[in-house]
């Protein structure tokens, strides 16, 4: 099958759709064949996505804040209205830890010295958001006997990074609803995986102007490859996974790409992680 064609005929939501790795798997997707529907509170940056070539006469522009029950519904029933089914659901919607704070302008903080509302704001956005959105989205994938749902985290390190509690907390907590979400879907044909960059990614409002940036940055375009694999029928009977996108080796068969990009499990790798960090080797 052409690459172009990977996905015709499906229907994905893609959240953080107006920037960074959002904006880059909704391109993909729409390379591949599928009609995007871009979820995002960032209004001129999903007017900027609908303008692209690739998205011409298949993109919906949905404004929407995440962390609202009401929004999430709404986007739902908006993309069913507009495109008449629901096959993908990629959850990529995110802020970081200078959410927490407030007037500080910087990347970290302890957690006490964080902005109460500003902490609680990044697990409404980054958990409960992704929460909320497959929760209305698998209603329909059900339905239709087939369906994907993909979230995006972070690296095992960065989630018990000094002064990133909520940040890592908010990733750790989408790794545990992978697994859970994919059992609740057991024979549904619905599917939940996690994608990751696997590192620091050049994301904007990730790393504040002026202060300290990682010395290497990834590019986003390397989720662009292992999402559209993810999202189609080829990864068919594939749940509670985790692939890294930094390490899908473009020059090999798709099936062996895959294959090099899927990572660990889970628990376990983030529990090696956590030993290591306290200097006791499991």
């Amino acid at each position: 099958m052409a690459e172009d064609e990977l996905l015709a005929g499906r229907v994905a939501i893609v959240t953080g759709a107006a920037s960074g790795m959002g904006r880059v798997m909704a391109r993909a997707l729409a390379g591949a064949g599928a009609k995007i529907a871009g979820v995002d509170v960032d209004a001129a940056g999903l007017g900027r996505l609908a303008a692209e070539r690739v998205l011409a006469g298949k993109f919906l522009r949905t404004v929407t804040d995440v962390s609202k029950t009401a929004e999430c519904r709404r986007a739902v029933l908006q993309v069913m209205e507009t495109f008449g089914a629901l096959d993908i659901l990629i959850n990529c919607a995110g802020v970081s830890m200078s959410t927490a704070a407030r007037h500080r302008d910087e990347a970290r903080i302890k957690f006490f010295e964080a902005d109460p509302d500003g902490w609680q704001r990044i697990l409404a956005i980054n958990t409960i958001g992704a929460f909320l959105m497959a929760r209305f989205a698998a209603e329909p994938m059900i339905k239709r006997g087939w369906g994907r749902i993909i979230h995006v985290t972070t690296s095992f390190d960065t989630m018990l990074a000094a002064g990133l509690s909520a940040y890592g907390a908010s990733k750790a907590a989408l790794e545990a609803s992978c697994v859970s979400f994919a059992k609740d879907l057991e024979g549904t044909g619905v599917t939940v995986n996690i994608l990751v960059p696997g590192g620091p990614t050049d994301t904007p409002g990730f790393f504040p102007p002026g202060k300290p940036r990682p010395p290497i940055l990834l590019d986003p375009e390397i989720m662009a490859m292992p999402v559209a694999w993810l999202a189609s029928s080829q990864s068919d009977g594939i749940s509670a996974c985790r692939f890294i996108a930094r390490d899908w080796d473009r020059s090999l068969p798709t099936a062996e790409a895959a294959a090099r990009a899927r990572a660990p499990a889970a628990w376990p790798a983030l529990a090696q992680a956590a030993s290591a960090a306290r200097g006791h080797p499991m």
